[in-house]
């Protein structure tokens, strides 16, 4: 049976409400402020999610002004926070847990639920909010002997379905040493397994993505040895797991099904569960320059073609940080060469800069897997730079969000 918390949690924060979602040409605000507009003191601030229609920012905090009370101070403690941009209310969503970290805030297509982790007794668990009622429930339950935890959440779209990662007690199970992807269907109170079983010792998963009807989840397979199927140095490797069907199909391959020879990271998956984006250091999966150490990948899931997306204005070196419902934008952060975070559109090839300096230069930022808005008009994400908006003076990663158009 489902443990929940259940309880009023009060809207913290008598800010000024904040302008209408939507506004008027590009711009960027922090979000991480205090009710009084104040910076941001005490820690940075990480790992921002938006919702579906922009009115709710999610993040987690190491800073302990930005609601009143906040009793859950100490080194490098974070709070998950949710900030109602029409209201300009925030709220602290593990208030009720009691003090210990929680991280890595997700929302709900239909903005009614935020999942994240949170530190109780000691072990990590995953937490379900419904933003409307301040309802907490637990969701990281039933399931395989030993496993006893659960982090990084993915929620479906009416969040019904959540993915995440289950954790196991001291004693690993045969063959497995780093967790296993569950999906939890909150209306049944069933989970079940996610990730396939593995063909090798010393493999675990992690990075999971549901697809938006809760049919499909994308992954990542990892072994701290190497040794997958693409050989020695295939460390990682990127899978989509159809629920319906039982199918476990990889993804980093080639065109021709061969599979990558090096290590994939940060499986990102649109809506419908059609494409999946991630990040790779192969060179055989598309033909690559070998200057630069990792690439961009885009699969089409029905086709099984896949592409490879360069950087802004063609530099190599870059990544996708997340992809929006419909697979056509890419976020990707550009380093090496050029420094910024941009959204591109994979069908015209139109680049966009996110994270403009005050004097409209790029600067260096990244985001998270749910970082953009359906329409790709709103992006979130972090920064450690001071100069993105004005008056930044608390020398902290801040949260940002950046009207694009």
């Amino acid at each position: 049976m489902a443990a929940a918390l259940v309880g009023a949690v009060a809207l913290s924060g008598t800010g000024t409400p904040a302008a209408a979602v939507g506004g008027h040409g590009p711009r960027t605000e922090r979000v991480n402020t205090a009710p009084d507009g104040s910076e941001a003191v005490g820690g940075g601030s990480f790992n921002a999610a938006i919702s579906a229609d922009g009115r709710y920012v999610a993040f987690d905090s190491e800073a302990g002004n930005l609601v009143p009370g906040d009793d859950n101070d100490g080194p490098f403690v974070r709070d998950v926070f949710l900030h109602d941009r029409r209201t300009g209310a925030t709220r602290r969503l593990n208030a009720p847990l009691g003090r210990g970290n929680a991280d890595f805030a997700t929302i709900s297509a239909d903005g009614r639920y935020v999942a994240f982790n949170a530190e109780t007794n000691g072990t990590y668990h995953v937490y379900v909010y419904e933003i409307r009622t301040g309802r907490l429930e637990r969701a990281d339950l039933d399931m395989d002997a030993g496993f006893t935890g659960g982090e990084t959440p993915s929620l479906s779209a009416d969040g019904r379905h959540v993915a995440y990662v289950g954790r196991q007690g001291a004693v690993p199970p045969e063959k497995e040493e780093l967790g296993r992807i569950y999906v939890r269907d909150r209306r049944t109170g069933t989970t079940r397994r996610a990730s396939r079983v593995p063909a090798k010792e010393g493999r675990g998963y992690d990075s999971p993505r549901i697809s938006a009807d809760g049919g499909k989840v994308a992954y990542r397979e990892r072994s701290r040895r190497g040794g997958g199927p693409g050989g020695e140095r295939d460390w990682a490797d990127i899978y989509l797991a159809d629920l319906r069907t039982g199918e476990q199909r990889q993804i980093d391959t080639t065109a021709d099904g061969l599979p990558a020879t090096s290590g994939s990271t940060d499986p990102l998956l649109s809506a419908d569960g059609g494409t999946v984006a991630f990040n790779s250091s192969a060179k055989n999966i598309v033909p690559v320059p070998d200057e630069a150490r990792s690439y961009a990948f885009v699969r089409d899931v029905r086709t099984g073609a896949i592409r490879r997306v360069d950087g802004v204005h063609g530099n190599q070196y870059a990544d996708a940080d997340a992809i929006s419902p419909d697979g056509r934008r890419l976020l990707l952060h550009s380093y090496g060469v050029e420094y910024g975070l941009y959204a591109k559109d994979l069908r015209t090839g139109k680049e966009a800069l996110v994270s403009p300096g005050t004097d409209g230069r790029p600067r260096a930022a990244t985001a998270g897997p749910d970082a953009m808005t359906p329409d790709g008009r709103a992006v979130v994400f972090e920064s450690h730079l001071g100069d993105l908006v004005a008056g930044d003076t608390n020398h902290e990663t801040d949260v940002f969000l950046r009207h694009v158009r």
